[in-house]
């Protein structure tokens, strides 16, 4: 069999034709008016006509047939989930991520990921193997294979300064390549990096500046960097102007650059080094407060959109932090090393599994919440290859349960709601049009499942009054009196 490993990624990009559909009624003899019809189709609620899921699935048989595993696959099981309706004419990306390989038999279990406009319209599983192998073709054939083990490289904004270069050294001695954004003056540090093994990107920019950050911008998502750190930030006398377009506006656009890149392979870290006065607003400090909270909102977009599919946010929030840039303000003798959050920040790049959260780091540890600050974030385990991060305390408790529903409830629509959109969905923060694939149809059989679970009839305004988790979680808990 060729070699696969778990990780591996195949990718490849597909635009449907009118012609192409023409070809597939030609052959399947479905003439549906929804496909063709643009009138149809708009009186159906789309607003042009839609590709046949049958042909949405092709490209998925091709990157199994001549990428993972290869020519000589044989498909063995198949699960998918149309989340969106797909559009002629524009592209479609798609990946397939190997997430186990079993030894004893061959078999692959895999992952597999669309999207159009970034939204995500297909996703599932397929279990695969080889029977008879053959050499696999180049990457302009069927698409192109991204090994787990291709080099990993990660973007470190404010490079230059004592938390960020701290991060980028930090990254290098854990086998990161390095794309380093500063404004100059990161000569001896683009040298230490380099003598740790990395590969360095040394990048000059003036991220308040917009020409800059497009420049930055275009030269990152080249790169295809698996993590984004954003440790860049104004000093703390600038203006709201500049603390905005370098605390917020520089994150969205990098962020947006580099997110084609992790959506490809399933997997990417966006951390946000973030403060603990956000938590205090001290005197003085509300342009920087502000900008740090307005860049919290594109990590909230970020887990929203891509959080089910392996691209993680994080928000790590120090206390004050030996080094220049807050030795005007901060009280003689206190502070935490730029080194231990360097630390903090390269575990939790390290912990692929937890979801997305905020960590609150001060001398006395670490505490863990959801990005809203609500305890019952997962613990601070070690992350994979890291070993440290164990032993850092932490004092996240239980999510808190939805007014009027025990845990137990919650637990239970839970996996209800699971039951229809797929393991991974995002279920707690979730809703109709929050969550994807949680639609009104979807909606229907959210409630229908959640019933069958309690043995309850609901209202018929749930359909439409409970089309949030919470919500939900509430009209259960009302109707069973929990």
């Amino acid at each position: 069999m060729h070699d696969i490993q778990p990780g591996d990624v195949a990718h490849g990009v597909h635009t449907f034709t009118a012609a192409e559909f023409t070809a597939f009624a030609a052959v399947t003899g479905d003439h549906n008016p929804v496909h063709h019809d643009a009138e149809h189709a708009g009186e159906a609620g789309f607003d042009s006509p839609i590709v046949p899921l049958v042909m949405v699935l092709g490209p998925v048989s091709a990157l199994i047939g001549m990428v993972i595993p290869g020519p000589g696959a044989v498909i063995l099981d198949t699960a998918f989930r149309p989340v969106r309706a797909v559009a002629f004419d524009r592209p479609v990306d798609y990946s397939l991520k190997v997430d186990a390989v079993s030894p004893g038999t061959g078999v692959l279990s895999c992952r597999v990921v669309a999207h159009q406009d970034r939204e995500v319209v297909l996703e599932g599983e397929v279990r695969t193997t080889v029977r008879a192998p053959r050499d696999r073709p180049d990457d302009t054939t069927g698409g192109r294979l991204i090994p787990a083990g291709a080099a990993r490289t990660a973007v470190v904004t404010g490079a230059a300064g004592d938390i960020g270069s701290a991060v980028a050294l930090e990254l290098a001695r854990r086998g990161w390549d390095l794309a380093l954004l500063h404004r100059g003056g990161a000569e001896d540090l683009v040298r230490r990096c380099e003598e740790a093994g990395a590969v360095v990107h040394s990048l000059t920019a003036d991220l308040a500046e917009p020409a800059d950050r497009a420049k930055a911008a275009a030269e990152l998502a080249a790169l295809e960097p698996l993590a984004l750190v954003h440790a860049a930030a104004a000093p703390l006398a600038a203006g709201h102007r500049e603390h905005l377009e370098i605390g917020y506006a520089a994150l969205r656009d990098l962020a947006d650059a580099v997110l084609d890149g992790m959506v490809r392979r399933q997997r990417g870290s966006v951390v946000l080094l973030g403060s603990e006065a956000v938590r205090y607003h001290p005197r003085g400090w509300s342009d920087y407060i502000a900008a740090k909270a307005a860049a919290e909102s594109v990590l909230r977009g970020i887990d929203r959109r891509h959080g089910a599919y392996g691209i993680r946010a994080v928000v790590v929030e120090p206390g004050y932090v030996q080094g220049s840039y807050s030795a005007a303000v901060r009280p003689a003798g206190i502070g935490l090393m730029p080194e231990e959050v360097a630390e903090l920040v390269a575990d939790e790049i390290g912990d692929t599994r937890s979801p997305a959260r905020r960590v609150w780091l001060t001398t006395d540890g670490a505490t863990a919440s959801d990005l809203d600050g609500n305890a019952g974030a997962s613990p601070l385990p070690a992350a994979a290859g890291d070993t440290d991060t164990a032993a850092r305390a932490t004092t996240a408790g239980a999510a808190p349960a939805p007014s009027g529903a025990g845990s137990g409830l919650e637990e239970r629509v839970e996996a209800a709601v699971r039951g229809v959109l797929g393991p991974t969905a995002d279920v707690r923060g979730g809703g109709v049009g929050l969550t994807a694939g949680w639609d009104s149809l979807r909606q229907i059989q959210i409630v229908l499942a959640v019933e069958a679970e309690f043995g309850i009839r609901l209202p018929a305004a749930s359909l439409t009054s409970a089309g949030r988790f919470d919500r939900l979680c509430r009209a259960v808990a009302d109707r069973t009196g929990a």
